[in-house]
């Protein structure tokens, strides 16, 4: 994947949450599987769901964030941080970002990236699975995995 500046996914403008919120998937980024459909996070999308929640902290300002979001935000930071040293990417990329002029000049680095649709396509057929066992079985739904 060659990384690109983008106008989307930004952190505080009208449209930042809607647009953050693409990168999530029905249950957030859970998925219940096996006999007991035990419930796990699939680590791609739990480091999404951490970006989302920064944001969402940034944009809310710190002091205007409750003592537990803030605990959750700091086990996002750190996730992300141990992620990042977990997939260390040693790709070469060209000096200062911010002496370029963007509108003209997009493309950066190009990485070597797992093809993530798939993934993607993963997760709504757990979904699916799941649902269905949920309303056979009388379990109700909650969203308490966020």
């Amino acid at each position: 994947m060659t990384v690109q500046e983008s106008v989307h996914y930004d952190i505080i403008a009208p449209e930042a949450e809607p647009e953050w919120l693409w990168t999530a998937t029905i249950g957030d980024g859970h998925v219940r599987i096996g006999k007991e459909k035990r419930m796990f996070a699939v680590a791609m999308f739990h480091e999404l769901h951490c970006l989302r929640a920064i944001r969402g902290a940034i944009e809310k300002g710190w002091n205007n964030t409750s003592h537990a979001r803030q605990a959750h935000i700091l086990h996002c930071y750190n996730y992300l941080r141990q992620w990042t040293l977990c997939a260390a990417d040693a790709t070469l990329e060209r000096g200062d970002f911010t002496k370029r002029n963007f509108t003209m000049e997009r493309i950066g680095a190009t990485h070597t990236c797992i093809d993530w649709a798939p993934a993607y396509e993963m997760m709504n057929e757990k979904w699916i699975e799941w649902d269905k066992f949920r309303i056979e079985h009388g379990i109700p739904w909650h969203d308490d995995v966020t």
